[in-house]
């Protein structure tokens, strides 16, 4: 796990995520303007949340193309927007459509992201809820390589500060893990 990369979000569809726009009941489906969506994009960030998430399906398309799909089983949430891993984008799309349908759930989903206003031709204004959408690929760096900028940061604030600080702490949870592991092996003797 340590030798992956961490997802870093590569671009959005440009809505803000402003919380709690709308709350919304289950076994719904819905196509959004996706924007650009770039090329490596392996999961796609929807701002939806729930305490107990419903299974999420995401398809998306270029004209009637579908470029990339994938699905998240039920039991995200817990204040957690739905990531949605889908298979590798393997270029760069201008005018995406992302259409997204959620299965049935027990309490409303709460919707982050923002209202939209548009006016027909005959003067009528109506409002639309724009859900907003995170593309997420993996990055350069491995979390190993980040532990030096992990143990620096920790290291920081402290009386004695320092990352040798973390280090020292390391050492000693090691020696304690170590001590308990040997009177356990003792007394099982």
């Amino acid at each position: 796990m340590l030798s992956r990369s961490p997802l870093i979000v590569v671009g959005t569809n440009s809505v803000p995520a402003h919380p709690e726009v709308a709350y919304v009941k289950g076994g719904f489906s819905t196509c959004e303007m996706g924007g650009m969506l770039p090329q490596g994009t392996s999961a796609i960030r929807v701002s939806a949340s729930a305490n107990t998430g419903p299974r999420v399906t995401l398809k998306a398309l270029s004209g009637p193309l579908l470029v990339t799909s994938g699905h998240r089983e039920t039991g995200w949430g817990v204040d957690e927007t739905v990531t949605v891993p889908v298979k590798r984008v393997p270029r760069t799309i201008s005018d995406a459509k992302i259409c997204l349908a959620f299965g049935p759930v027990i309490e409303e989903l709460q919707i982050n992201g923002a209202v939209v206003r548009t006016t027909t031709a005959g003067g009528k204004t109506h409002s639309a809820v724009a859900l907003r959408l995170e593309y997420l690929r993996p990055g350069h760096e491995s979390w190993w390589s980040l532990a030096s900028s992990v143990a620096r940061h920790m290291g920081l604030g402290h009386a004695p500060s320092g990352t040798w600080v973390v280090l020292i702490l390391i050492a000693l949870m090691i020696t304690v893990a170590a001590l308990a592991s040997l009177l356990v092996l003792r007394e099982l003797r």
